[in-house]
Parts: structure tokens; sequence; C-alpha cells
């Protein structure tokens, strides 16, 4: 979901056995293990596996003071982008981690603690301040970067890894909602891109958390970062000591004349109440950041559930803050 446009450094690309890749340059490493077949979301819909692995930017400096971290694919090296430059310019290493699935909701905690190895051996290979980690994440991204920093707190953990901050872009954060939001847009059926999305997303929820919410309300709440169902939301004490900033571009008449959906379909009223509740909890430095009109394709294509709402060098700098 990001658009990545200037040029980078050279890069000189080595096969090694096995399928496992190993890519770099001044200041690129890439490690991947190529992973064919397909993954079954609900019945009829299949996606295929993608390589399992990361790329990683490391500034030139041997002084990296901290490290920027998205869980999508971002195997193209040849071709930067602004937040890999700036961040790469204020001596920070930026890493994108993947599991098999591109449409990974973390069900299984085998594949956070994949995510988590990924993390753990850099810091300690590149000698990266451990301390100084930022999860970043559009949509369901988002979810993954609290699931993540949620997880590391866990006895289950294994490094034991705990963010600094998370930033997130439009992400889905209680299922309860965003289980009867996906339902309601299968039934109703005005535009087929949501139809279809709620069809998969609600099987999917389905198959991994025991039935609809009625049937098993207690796994959606335990698997949700935030539920506004939730009498005690428990996910969020992980999240009390970590700074905290939610983006997102509410344009309710957008989604109402494009998907027919309303305020209660949009992942703003869980980053709203994801926000409020951290403060309530004694976090300060938990912020909803709304924008206006900032969210558009590289094409000029208008969508608000978009990361280039994001003001990417501004938030490496706020993260700079964070660190120092």
């Amino acid at each position: 979901m990001l658009c990545h446009k200037t040029p980078m450094k050279k890069i000189i690309l080595v096969l090694l056995l096995l399928n496992y890749s190993f890519l770099s340059a001044q200041n690129v490493v890439n490690e991947e293990v190529s992973v064919k077949g397909n993954i079954l979301l609900t019945e009829g819909i299949e996606i295929p596996k993608v390589n399992r692995g990361y790329t990683l930017w490391l500034p030139e400096s041997e002084n990296i003071k901290g490290l920027i971290v998205f869980t999508h694919s971002r195997r193209d090296t040849v071709n930067s982008d602004t937040i890999i430059d700036y961040a790469l310019s204020k001596q920070l290493a930026i890493m994108y981690a993947t599991t098999e699935n591109r449409l990974e909701f973390f069900f299984n905690t085998e594949r956070i603690q994949e995510i988590e190895n990924y993390i753990h051996g850099v810091l300690i290979e590149h000698k990266i301040p451990r301390d100084n980690l930022l999860y970043c994440g559009m949509s369901l991204e988002g979810t993954r970067a609290l699931k993540l920093a949620i997880y590391g707190q866990n006895e289950e953990s294994k490094y034991k890894l705990t963010p600094r901050a998370v930033a997130i872009c439009d992400s889905p954060l209680d299922m309860v909602r965003f289980h009867k939001e996906m339902i309601k847009a299968k039934e109703l059926n005005y535009n087929p891109i949501t139809a279809k999305e709620g069809n998969w997303v609600s099987g999917y929820l389905e198959s991994n958390l025991g039935g609809a919410p009625k049937d098993a309300l207690s796994a959606y709440i335990n698997y949700s970062p935030y539920s506004y169902s939730a009498e005690e939301n428990k996910n969020l004490l992980y999240l009390k000591k970590i700074a905290f900033r939610a983006y997102t571009e509410p344009d309710v008449n957008w989604w109402i004349e494009t998907r027919r959906k309303d305020f209660y379909a949009m992942n703003a009223v869980d980053l709203a109440g994801i926000v409020n509740e951290l403060k309530i909890i004694g976090n300060q430095q938990a912020e909803l950041i709304i924008t206006h009109d900032k969210g558009y394709y590289p094409d000029g294509t208008r969508h608000p559930h978009n990361w280039e709402i994001v003001d990417e060098k501004e938030l490496v700098d706020w993260f700079i803050k964070m660190i120092e």
C-alpha cells in the first residue's frame, strides 16, 4: 500500500541455495524463503502465498538510532521512497517483514513469533537498540503492528520486544464491530469490492475465532487490540506506556456515496475509541490524527482509506523525539 519511487544506490543480487536469497548493497539487505501454494480465506476464495522474509534498509552510519518496522512485502530494492530516504537520513533503519500470508491476521502465535524472530535477528546483527522500535502499518497491517506490540509483552514471546512507539493508519481494531460491518457489506452487495471483502473477512474471522461473535464473543474480544464491546480492554494495558498514533480521514460522505457505509462501518470509530481509552488509563502519548482531503492514490483517484494521508517525514520526526 506504499508507493516507492526514488532510485537508490548500487545493488548486487546474489542467489543462494534452497530458494533462499540474500541481496546486499551499501545499505540494503533482502532475505526471503520461496513459498508456493495457496491460502484458503473462506469457501471459494484463495490467495497465493508470498515469500516469507524481510527487506531491510540500513543507514550508512554504524551508529543506528532505531528501527522502523512494517509488516508487508517490500521486495523492490531498486526504488526507495520518502519514508525510506528520510529515515536513513535520520540514522534509522527501516524493515519490511512478512509471513507467507499477505493478509496475515496473526491468528497463529507462530506467525507473530516468525516476525519477532526477524526483528530480533536484525537488532542483534546490526547492533540496533532494542528499545528503539517503531511499528507501523496501514489498515490490517496496523492491526498487526498492535498485535505484535501486545505479543512482545506476553509470556509466549521469546524475545520480549516492546516498541517505543506504534503508528497505524485507518486500521480495524474491534473485530466484533468489524465482523458485523463485513456481514452487512456482503449482504448489501452494493459494491463488488466491499461485498467480496465482506465475504472473505467474515468467513476468515469465523473460521479462526470459533464462529460469529454471538457464539464466540470472548474470542473476538481477546483477539481485538481494542473492542468497544469489552467490559475491560485488557490488551490496552500492554499499550499504556507505548507512544501511539492513529491516522484517519473519516470522509463519511465518500463512504456513503461509493460504498453505502456510514460511521459504524468505518475504522475511524475504532481509532477514536482506542486513543480515548488509552488516555483514560494514563497514556498521554496517544494521539488521533484526523486529516482532510489527503486520501488520493498517485494517479489521482480518491480514496480516504490510504497511507497517503500520513505525513511520513513528520512521522519519522515524531519517532526521533520519542527515542531521544
